[in-house]
């Protein structure tokens, strides 16, 4: 979910961060009275799509105004940080449990400073001492634009360079210290094993540690043969809402996860696959993704039993033998637009010559997204087999 709006900002919410692994809400474990609210406003964001082919809709470009760029990426005049309040009896916006003097709050705003830097952690400190709503996520709030926040806050803010962190100054809503975020993000599925005591497991899963453990461990093993379909794992496997997305995750920067999986995620390069890593919510396989969409066409030959059967009689085995008889045709020269015209089954795109919107990860069922997503321009196209029935798949770019 978004970190949250900061008592000064007169921004309204806008995209939201990918859920944590672990519970599906936000990005972290959960501090203060608020997190319940939190975490309920974080499961109606929740987006688990597994893709009825040809019945998505292409993601639409952002409102203008909105904020948003595609891919989720702040845009160029934004900004990110996170930052400390600390207020005191008169300022704007001040709290009736805020009882300190303009001079204490002067004093403690400098302590804070000194603390951190000798090296003190910033959000562990905008946890316990700030008085922005933001405290809960360490002090980070949304991506900033001009004119979002008081002039004193906008011109240090953006002032900053990444990684730098400002002096203590102070607005009409007390005392600041602001800390400019790098922008480096990752794309990243999962796969995660809870155990009996993990933070947020359900009741039913009953395994201990060492056999979460053991199963992490059976799974990896599984995941890093060349053959084998991470996403698939993952939609087995996983026991986070993330499976049903093939375990993606969407991309985040440093910090928005647990640290242990933070770490884990940005040592790795794309396509790579950690260790098993352990966070209070369990056993995860992370994989670092590539952050890219795709455009690909294809056929789809369904049969008895599948999801979607459009009323075929024919067995999976007939099925599977005319998909191998379109692919044939494609290989001699065919043309495939023609081709899904005349075979393919998924009505909704057979007319437009089996071309689908513009495919993000985590949007396809598993199968169809490891093809789609291993196939390269040009490549002759590969028959995969989901729910639905079996596809003849080509990527155009």
């Amino acid at each position: 979910m978004p970190p949250p709006r900061s008592t000064f900002s007169c921004r309204a919410g806008r995209a939201a961060e990918p859920a944590f692994p672990g519970h599906g809400g936000g990005a972290r474990g959960e501090t203060r009275s608020r997190a319940p609210a939190r975490l309920a406003a974080a499961a109606a964001l929740v987006v688990l799509l597994v893709w009825a082919l040809g019945c998505g809709k292409e993601k639409p470009a952002p409102a203008p105004g909105s904020g948003e760029t595609p891919g989720g990426q702040p845009a160029a005049d934004q900004v990110v940080v996170r930052h400390i309040l600390v207020q005191y009896v008169g300022a704007q916006g001040t709290t009736a449990d805020v009882k300190r003097s303009r001079a204490s709050a002067d004093s403690l705003a400098a302590a804070l400073d000194k603390r951190l830097a000798a090296g003190e952690d910033f959000a562990a400190l905008a946890r316990q001492y700030s008085d922005d709503a933001s405290a809960e996520e360490g002090g980070e709030i949304m991506p900033l634009q001009p004119g979002e926040t008081p002039p004193d806050f906008e011109r240090t803010a953006f002032a900053l360079k990444p990684g730098q962190r400002s002096p203590v100054f102070e607005s009409p809503y007390g005392f600041h210290i602001v800390e400019r975020r790098n922008l480096e993000r990752v794309a990243a599925q999962h796969i995660l094993i809870r155990y009996r005591g993990a933070k947020s497991c359900p009741d039913s899963i009953q395994r201990v540690r060492a056999e979460a453990l053991a199963l992490a461990q059976k799974i990896l093993e599984r995941v890093s043969s060349p053959q084998a379909s991470f996403p698939v794992a993952a939609s087995i496997y996983s026991e986070d809402a993330s499976a049903y997305a093939g375990g993606y995750l969407g991309s985040f920067m440093r910090g928005k996860m647990d640290p242990a999986f933070d770490q884990a995620v940005f040592a790795l390069r794309d396509g790579e696959i950690s260790g098993v890593v352990e966070t209070p919510y369990g056993f995860h396989i992370i994989r670092r993704v590539k952050e890219e969409n795709v455009r690909v066409c294809h056929i789809l030959i369904t049969h008895a039993g599948a999801e979607q059967p459009e009323g075929t009689q024919r067995g999976r085995e007939e099925a599977l033998q005319r998909a191998r008889d379109v692919l044939f045709r494609v290989q001699k020269g065919e043309d495939f637009a023609a081709l899904a015209r005349e075979y393919s089954e998924d009505r909704n795109t057979a007319k437009n010559g089996g071309r689908l919107p513009l495919v993000n990860r985590g949007q396809m069922v598993p199968e169809f997204e490891e093809a789609a997503f291993s196939l390269r321009p040009g490549q002759a196209p590969a028959i995969v087999e989901t729910k639905f029935g079996f596809h003849v798949v080509k990527r155009l770019y």
